[in-house]
């Protein structure tokens, strides 16, 4: 049932802090967008960290105006303490321009990773793995999918682990592994199998490998979409060792931490296609005003209309559903029904997409540009709709969902 009562205006201290960050992407975010743009574009078959430099004095900037791990709830590592209410807007602002979570340390794999650490690890893990990444210093890595095996049915998951002593023998492969391919990423959250004898939801751990380990071995560069693929590649672990101490939470949490994980980045990632859905409505209207089909502009075309007016309908109608899910989640400690996030998920990707393509498709061969963002959104997009489950799946969970009623 939908919540009886949703907040609808932030705090005045959630307030100045959006209107901060709103001017702080307009003033200096915006203005580099294109000589980063193009860095992104020189550097996609090159070192991944030419693009550091250009965003340093940014994030400095960020930090200093207190826009800093601003997806962190409240807990003592958080400088702000927001809900995830009152981020929401944060991160669809974000969206505008595909690498801007970067600036303020708020991109993925890391804001997840961070906020299983924050939740699940312990203060030593904290203090050596969760402190560095919360300043920048180090970044992480996502590996939870493997190749011959579907995420949604954890008893098709081979990737283990067995306790030997101090440590744990890691084995398997991961693929689409975030984050693997930065130099600056020291270790991996790996979601491997540690008991077999246990019920199903108790026999996967989460376990914080250090990426320097031996037995850990990179495999393929996964690229074929732009920056956006850059981060991604193959991983397999052949007898690594990992300390004992390195598991978050209690072995057999492994599932839960990873449900944790799913609604938190579900959340974030449906709010940032809102964003990024509605830069490219912004360019659309804009390029449309300059055409001309005929006689007439082409803002006036009824095929044009028609997608203006699915864009703005689908935007205020999948913003309200994201909001209510994030107010949902603070009531909740941090849970979501499983229809709900599927019915999030199956309506924000699908109108990004859209959005993004058909301001493309006005814009022509302009939309390449260095200027605009429309060919980063779209690799961001794609490989958004790779990591999300098939739009088959989730309207099956809402269906069930709706069937327990």
């Amino acid at each position: 049932m939908p919540p009886r009562s949703v907040e609808t205006a932030p705090s005045p201290r959630v307030s100045t802090l959006q209107t901060r960050l709103h001017r702080f992407m307009h003033t200096v975010v915006l203005p580099q967008e294109s000589t980063i743009n193009v860095a992104l574009r020189l550097s996609a078959t090159g070192p991944q960290d030419a693009v550091g430099p250009l965003l340093a004095p940014l994030r400095q900037k960020a930090q200093l105006a207190g826009l800093w791990n601003l997806f962190l709830p409240i807990s003592p590592r958080a400088s702000q303490g927001l809900s995830h209410w009152e981020y929401a807007p944060m991160i669809e602002a974000m969206g505008h321009i595909p690498w801007a979570a970067e600036v303020f340390n708020s991109a993925q794999p890391d804001a997840g990773n961070m906020q299983l650490l924050d939740s699940y690890g312990s203060e030593a893990l904290k203090d050596a793995w969760l402190d560095p990444l919360l300043r920048a210093e180090t970044r992480s890595a996502w590996a939870a999918a493997e190749p011959d095996a579907e995420l949604h049915n954890p008893d098709s998951l081979q990737c283990h682990a067995t306790q030997d002593g101090n440590s744990w023998r890691l084995s398997g492969q991961k693929t689409w592994v975030q984050g693997l391919l930065d130099p600056r990423t020291a270790s991996l959250l790996v979601l491997c199998r540690t008991d077999a004898q246990a019920a199903l939801h108790r026999q996967f751990s989460m376990l914080l490998v250090p990426l320097k380990t031996d037995g850990v071995q990179l495999g393929r560069h996964l690229q074929g979409w732009g920056t956006a693929q850059k981060a991604l590649a193959e991983v397999s672990f052949e007898d690594a060792r990992v300390p004992i101490h390195h598991v978050l939470g209690q072995p057999g949490q492994g599932l839960e931490i990873l449900q944790a994980r799913q609604r938190i980045v579900g959340l974030h990632d449906a709010l940032w296609c809102l964003g990024a859905a509605e830069r490219a409505l912004d360019l659309l209207i804009a390029r449309l005003q300059t055409r001309r089909i005929g006689e007439q502009l082409a803002v006036h075309h009824p095929v044009w209309q028609q997608r203006i007016a699915r864009t703005r309908t689908g935007l205020d109608t999948t913003r309200m559903l994201a909001r209510r899910s994030a107010w949902q989640m603070d009531q909740n400690d941090s849970h979501l029904p499983p229809q709900e996030l599927a019915m999030l998920q199956s309506l924000a990707l699908p109108l990004a997409v859209d959005a993004v393509q058909w301001s493309i498709l006005a814009h022509e061969a302009d939309a390449l540009d260095d200027s605009l963002p429309l060919a980063g959104l779209s690799a961001q997009l794609r490989l958004m709709q790779q990591l999300t489950p098939p739009i088959e799946v989730l309207h099956a969970q809402i269906a069930q969902g709706e069937l327990l009623r």
